[in-house]
C-alpha cells in the first residue's frame, strides 16, 4: 500500500517536473508574443497560441491541468491581458479567446474563467473576481453582416466586478453588466443589467435585487 503510494508520489512530481520543463520551452517559444508574470503556473499542454498578437499574464496566473485547453486566437495588434490571480480551468469544455486585429481583451485579478468563448473584434472588459461558467459565451459583434446593405457591427462589452455568469449564457455586442450581478444560466444578455442585480431569461431582466457579492466562487 505504501510502495504504492510513493510511486504514485513519483509520478506526480515527475509530470510536474516535466511540465516545468514544457512551460520554460513554451515560453521561450511565445517571446514577444506571450508574457508571463512571477508565480504563474501554467499546465504547457493546455495552452495553445495562434497568431501575432499579445497575450499578457500577470503574476499568479494559473492555467489549470485538464481535459480541455485554453486557447488562444490573437491576430496582429491584438491584445488579451490576463491581471493578476486569474484562474483558468478547461474542467467541461475549453477556454477559447478570439482576439481580432486591434481588439483587446482584459480579465480582472482572481477571475476565474471555466469553459468560456470570449470574442472580441473592438474590446472586451471584465472586472476583478467575475466567474464565467462553461458554454458562456461573449461577443462584441454579429460577427456576419445581415445583409448586403448592412456593415458588420460591432460594440464593446464591459462586465463589472464581483460579476457571476451561469452555465450557458451569452452576452452580445454592446451589453454592459454591473458589479456584483448574476447572471441566470441559459440568458442572453443584449442591453445593460444595473450593479447588483440578479437577471435571467432571453432577453435577461432583472429579477431581484442583491447586496455585495466579495468572491468568484
Amino acid at each position: 500500500m505504501a510502495g504504492g503510494f510513493n510511486s504514485g508520489l513519483w509520478l506526480l512530481r515527475a509530470a510536474y517536473q516535466y511540465n516545468r520543463l514544457r512551460f520554460s520551452m513554451l515560453r521561450r517559444g511565445l517571446r514577444g508574443r506571450a508574457e508571463f508574470g512571477p508565480r504563474c503556473d501554467v499546465w504547457a499542454s493546455c495552452f495553445n497560441f495562434v497568431g501575432q498578437g499579445r497575450a499578457v499574464f500577470g503574476p499568479g496566473c494559473i492555467v489549470e491541468r485538464g481535459p480541455f485547453p485554453l486557447v488562444l486566437e490573437i491576430a496582429a495588434g491584438g491584445l488579451v491581458q490576463f491581471r493578476e490571480d486569474v484562474w483558468v480551468r478547461g474542467k467541461y469544455r475549453p477556454n477559447v479567446i478570439t482576439c481580432f486585429e486591434g481588439a483587446a481583451v482584459s480579465i480582472g485579478a482572481g477571475s476565474l474563467i471555466n469553459g468560456a468563448i470570449i470574442s472580441a473584434r473592438t474590446q472586451v472588459t471584465i472586472g476583478k473576481k467575475a466567474m464565467l461558467s462553461w458554454n458562456t459565451t461573449i461577443i462584441d459583434s454579429n460577427h456576419h453582416p445581415l445583409d448586403n446593405d448592412e456593415p458588420l457591427a460591432a460594440r464593446p462589452v464591459a462586465i463589472g466586478d464581483y460579476v457571476m455568469i451561469g452555465a450557458g449564457a451569452t452576452v452580445l455586442a454592446g451589453a454592459t453588466i454591473g458589479g456584483h450581478s448574476v447572471i441566470g444560466a441559459g440568458s442572453v444578455v443584449a442591453g445593460d443589467i444595473p450593479d447588483h442585480a440578479v437577471a435571467a431569461g432571453s432577453p435577461a431582466r432583472v429579477i431581484r435585487r442583491i447586496g455585495d457579492r466579495d468572491q468568484c466562487l
